[in-house]
């Protein structure tokens, strides 16, 4: 369902990123959020998200550090490379941005939840989605609804881990298509 899948060899030349569009977009580096709201639209190369509002925190434990090694450091400080030829360029290293790098930590989509994942055609429907990077746990609630070849999975909450692939649903009840449920003859038997 809402998966990562490993990238086959064949894949590995393919460009892969994610765009995210909305009406809004907030970002504040200092207090380390994203947030996008109005028609937001994610696609990624495992899967579309589409919501009302989507707020991404990042991990602020994950530090860039800006000074280069020591025996690189000119007299005022500065970053240098010596080219060899005598001739000196400034460092091109730069700071990640927030966000690239693989440093969120959490992602709140609210309102009007879709995401269809790529790799098997399903379609998970709710309210509300939580997803936490560290335990690769995404969270669906309020109404939430999986629409898979088996049928519609209606619940009060969609659990899926990413790492182990594993879906738990509480008060779940799984309308089939095709698939009835035994009769009872009618003496009781």
């Amino acid at each position: 369902m809402f998966g990562a899948e490993k990238p086959n060899k064949s894949d590995s030349k393919q460009v892969k990123k994610t765009i995210i569009t909305g009406e809004r977009f907030t970002f504040n580096p200092v207090k380390n959020f994203a947030i996008y709201e109005g028609d937001v639209v994610v696609i990624d190369p495992q899967m579309d998200l589409l919501c009302n509002k989507l707020t991404i925190y990042f991990d602020s434990k994950k530090k860039f550090s800006r000074e280069a090694p020591p025996s690189e450091q000119n007299a005022k400080g500065g970053q240098t490379t010596d080219k060899g030829d005598g001739s000196v360029k400034k460092d091109s290293r730069v700071e990640p941005m927030v966000g690239l790098g693989g440093n969120v930590g959490s992602i709140i989509a609210e309102g009007d939840v879709e995401i269809i994942n790529k790799k098997d055609k399903t379609r998970a429907i709710g309210g509300h989605a939580h997803y936490t990077a560290k335990t690769e746990i995404l969270t669906l609630t309020i109404n939430p609804k999986l629409f898979t070849k088996q049928g519609v999975l209606v619940a009060r909450t969609i659990i899926y881990s990413r790492k182990t692939g594993e879906l738990t649903a509480k008060q779940a009840v799984l309308e089939s298509d095709g698939v009835r449920a035994p009769q009872k003859k009618p003496n009781g038997k």
